[in-house]
């Protein structure tokens, strides 16, 4: 664990101090602001297809869900997810949703401003985290209820607003992807806790301080003497640095930083996501003109022109979702795809192979083309291959996994590398590996999550400092959210001594 920081922050006001401050402003970082805003979720009395836990919910006769005891309340349910409370979240807002079932909630919200406990959120983008950088012509990948927030239907939004969603799409009950971040946005403004959020904040530093600082000098801006007579078991504040940047940027880029910011509080939250950093290669000219690692600098070359059906092909490389939406891209603009991919399109961690044909036929349409079952004159497919050289005159080496005296050369206009990413936790000490289930390696949402307890989201290693969302391995926002009630009822308890 890093040790203190002695220092206080050294700007000229002593900043105000937060209870808690969330870092990130996506799905799960709206939605535990909307608890510590003041809402309190309570049984409304429907029933619910697992006897035990409708018998437990009538037992808190009025009490407040997030007041309960969560552990108790949790107990033999099962879902989807490895985290208990967001097994349980689930099954009280989307009952019975693993069945196909579009059930109402089980929970009524009631806003008490007496309730309410001051955060903030930071977010470096507007509200909704990645959802902002993503293609809004795509659609989610989850059924649309399973994007919303409490207390808020999705599907009601999307009738009220009159949006993009076509006839298909409402059939299929898909969203798009700029349906829901707009949805993301006008929830905050619907339940008024916009004043919490921070937009364009990008936070650079978080660390403790000993709470001991007498106070800023106003004339000079120089920290004022702190106590020398340190206790072991001091009290000690959350401090976190940044600078303020420009959200308008669209092409992909870090946005503009401008000035400095530093707050302080008793808890941090991260809820960063896992999408910043994304994953390379690691051969050599990945850092070539010609080499892109994000579906949205591969739409913005497309839109711009720079990519056309003329020129030589694009090779994009991967397995996933991500790689197979640049495809779909790129077949849908008349430009050729080399799609080169490590696993047999037989391979069963396939994620194609999970999703129903009657839902995704469009991710199904890629999957049979990587099978050779549809073939498409724009497009080739590599299996069993790797990228081993991308060189200056945009020819790509690659090596057949079976063969590995098997080198081709591709001739290309653009290398898409869509592999993956991870959360960029540079501003934590150590990058927050020390945080992980397996010490000194980098945090990955899949291999190594932050280890935090399973109720309280609290990380095992740095008490005051919890993770939710995908940084838990939680990646789809239905159970992303369910941080927002564990982590509440944690800082209830605490309140309350308990």
């Amino acid at each position: 664990m890093p040790p203190f920081d002695l220092k206080g922050c050294d700007i000229t006001n002593q900043p105000k101090v937060y209870e808690v401050i969330i870092i990130g402003n996506g799905p799960s970082a709206i939605c535990l602001s909307f608890l510590l805003s003041g809402y309190r979720p309570y049984y409304n009395g429907l029933p619910h297809s697992v006897p035990f836990l409708e018998e437990k919910l009538k037992g808190l006769k009025g009490k407040s869900v997030v007041e309960s005891d969560l552990y108790d309340l949790a107990q033999g349910l099962e879902g989807r997810s490895l985290n208990p409370v967001a097994v349980l979240f689930d099954h009280m807002l989307h009952p019975d949703a693993d069945h196909g079932a579009l059930n109402p909630s089980l929970l009524t919200w009631v806003y008490d401003r007496q309730h309410e406990i001051p955060h903030l959120v930071l977010g470096k983008w507007s509200p909704g985290g990645s959802w902002q950088q993503m293609d809004g012509n795509l659609q989610t990948i989850s059924i649309s209820n399973w994007m919303e927030l409490p207390s808020l239907p999705l599907q009601k939004w999307l009738n009220k607003k009159k949006t993009s969603v076509s006839e298909k799409n409402r059939k299929d009950n898909r969203a798009t992807v700029a349906d829901v971040r707009n949805y993301y946005c006008d929830f905050l403004k619907e339940k008024n806790i916009y004043k919490n959020f921070r937009n364009g904040y990008l936070v650079s530093s978080v660390q403790k301080v000993l709470d001991t600082c007498e106070g800023i000098d106003c004339e000079s801006g120089e920290a004022m003497p702190c106590c020398q007579n340190v206790k072991a078991d001091h009290k000690f504040l959350w401090e976190v640095r940044g600078h303020k940047v420009d959200t308008k940027r669209r092409d992909g880029q870090e946005p503009f930083p401008h000035e400095d910011f530093c707050f302080q509080s008793n808890s941090v939250v991260l809820a960063t996501g896992t999408t910043d950093l994304p994953n390379r290669l690691g051969t050599t000219g990945e850092n070539l003109p010609y080499v892109v690692h994000s579906l949205k600098a591969f739409e913005q070359m497309i839109t711009k022109k720079e990519i056309a059906s003329d020129s030589d092909p694009v090779v994009v490389v991967g397995a996933g979702l991500s790689a197979a939406d640049a495809i779909l891209m790129a077949l849908e603009n008349d430009i050729s795809v080399a799609h080169v991919f490590r696993v047999s399109p037989n391979d069963s961690s396939l994620v194609f192979k999970k999703l129903p044909l009657s839902m995704y036929p469009e991710y199904h349409r890629v999957y049979s083309l990587m099978k050779g079952k549809e073939v498409n004159d724009l497009y080739k497919p590599y299996s069993r291959h790797q990228v081993e050289d991308l060189q200056k005159d945009n020819k790509v080496l690659i090596k057949c996994l079976k063969n590995s005296c098997n080198i081709s050369t591709l001739n290309t206009s653009l290398a898409v590398v869509l592999i993956g990413a991870k959360p960029n936790l540079a501003f934590l000490p150590q990058e927050g590996k020390y945080l992980g289930t397996i010490e000194k390696q980098s945090i990955d949402s899949k291999h190594n999550p932050i280890q935090v307890d399973p109720f309280s989201y609290e990380a095992i290693k740095e008490p005051g400092m919890y993770a939710m969302g995908p940084l838990m391995g939680d990646n789809f926002v239905r159970f992303a959210i369910g941080g927002s009630l564990g982590i509440t009822n944690h800082l209830i308890m605490k309140a309350q001594g308990k």
